[in-house]
């Protein structure tokens, strides 16, 4: 009998241990791998002016890319391109469309400073949980765009944001889990501050499989856009509340696919007044290894 009880009491604790041993976390790349990502945006805004109602959307989709040229225990050094955008736009009666593989979309307002940014690349060497411990250059200066394309170019901020590297100690696009988890239901938060405003992120282990670890978020924000209306400066205000499920690779914890949806109220300051916003936003981000490149 107590020959039994010990050998169950070893189970228990071996059980326990195992139960409570953490998931790893590190990030797994591989020399020459790329990484093909594919952004795609939808925005609608709504506002009132005398009035009357004024709607914006803008459909967009960015490709750019990260590869792998060098990669050890310690950290991972990362470059990154912009590969192509193209968008359309409706709203204020004018329809626009752009797209960075039509020579002559290039040669129009929008042309210089997209034709910049797939100019324009970036190294940043991250730590093996994704934190940023350098980036070169620091940041990516562009020429500015048509002021009379203020509006458009605010609701692609996602998009235009792509070229700029990450800044020193902050988390990469490939940093999403704690440092340590144990399984499906454990919680985390993170803060930061962007767009003049502040953000606050609560993440939460929804499932684990064989092959993907899945992250639900929820994100409450504010922002702070300056733009253009008829010739007239604007600062919106917004609260932002977001939703959003991320899929992991489990083999290599790198991201696979990202879905985010924001609704944001608030106001725009004009020469005519305060006007009431509202909008909406989708956000879809897939992830594709394409290839093994040669050193």
């Amino acid at each position: 009998m107590i020959k039994n009880t010990f050998l169950l009491a070893i189970f228990f604790l071996a059980g326990t241990l195992t139960y409570s041993q953490s998931i790893p976390v590190k990030l797994k790349f591989e020399q020459g791998q790329v990484f093909a990502i594919e952004m795609k945006t939808k925005s609608t805004i709504s506002q009132e002016l005398r009035g009357q109602p004024i709607d914006f959307t803008v459909d967009a989709t960015a490709n750019h890319a990260f590869t792998t040229t060098n990669s050890t225990e310690d950290n991972t050094t990362l470059r990154h391109d912009v590969k192509r955008i193209n968008f359309a736009f409706d709203g204020m009666g004018q329809k626009q469309k752009f797209d960075s593989d039509v020579e002559k979309d290039l040669k129009g307002p929008f042309g210089k400073p997209v034709k910049e940014m797939l100019e324009k690349k970036y190294d940043m060497i991250i730590d093996p949980i994704g934190i940023v411990k350098m980036a070169f250059p620091e940041k990516i200066k562009l020429s500015e765009g048509d002021s009379r394309m203020a509006i458009i170019t605010n609701m692609l901020k996602d998009v235009m944001d792509l070229v700029q590297p990450p800044q020193k100690d902050k988390a990469s696009f490939f940093k999403v889990l704690p440092d340590s988890i144990k399984g499906v239901g454990d919680t985390w938060k993170t803060s930061s501050v962007e767009n003049g405003g502040r953000v606050e992120t609560n993440y939460t282990i929804a499932a684990i499989t064989d092959s993907t670890i899945v992250v639900d978020f929820t994100e409450n924000s504010t922002s702070v856009t300056k733009a253009e209306m008829m010739g007239n400066p604007t600062t919106t205000n917004l609260k932002n509340k977001s939703t959003g499920k991320i899929i992991l690779n489990k083999q290599t914890n790198i991201i696979q696919e990202k879905t985010i949806t924001t609704d944001s109220t608030g106001s725009t300051e004009t020469s005519f007044g305060d006007l009431p916003v509202k909008s909406k936003s989708t956000i879809v981000i897939l992830v594709k290894p394409v290839s093994m490149q040669n050193d």
